[in-house]
């Protein structure tokens, strides 16, 4: 095999940990050689590294997550202020329609003349 370039040798799909792989160094000048396991040490190192930090991460994120699931906001003020409105308009719309039917007639709002006959609105005047 020493007469046998390294492009002319056969290509195998699947490194085993112990197949030794062909390394040049440029910086020192020197061809080396290396096993597939110890190429990817510095690999499985990142990988098991990152494996942890996503773990955590997803921890983190069910703690949150059931943080706001159990959160107890109270949104009680904000609807009963805007129920409290709405009351209020229906009130008022209540009380301007729901003239009692038998009264007949008039007055005035800002110079316009609401008249009402049989307890229905009959005329504005502006």
């Amino acid at each position: 095999m020493a007469d046998t370039k390294v492009s002319d040798l056969n290509s195998i799909t699947v490194a085993g940990n112990n197949d030794i792989l062909y390394i040049v160094n440029p910086t020192a000048g020197t061809s080396n050689k290396i096993t597939y396991q110890n190429l990817l040490s510095g690999v499985n190192d990142s990988i098991t590294t990152l494996t942890t930090d996503v773990n955590s991460f997803t921890t983190k994120v069910l703690e949150l997550s059931s943080n706001f699931e159990s959160a107890n906001i109270d949104v009680g003020p904000l609807t009963t202020d805007i129920l409290t409105i709405s009351g209020d308009v229906i009130t008022l719309s209540a009380e301007f329609n729901s003239r009692p039917a038998g009264v007949t007639d008039s007055f005035v709002i800002a110079s316009s003349t609401f008249t009402f006959l049989g307890g229905q609105l009959t005329s504005v005047t502006l």
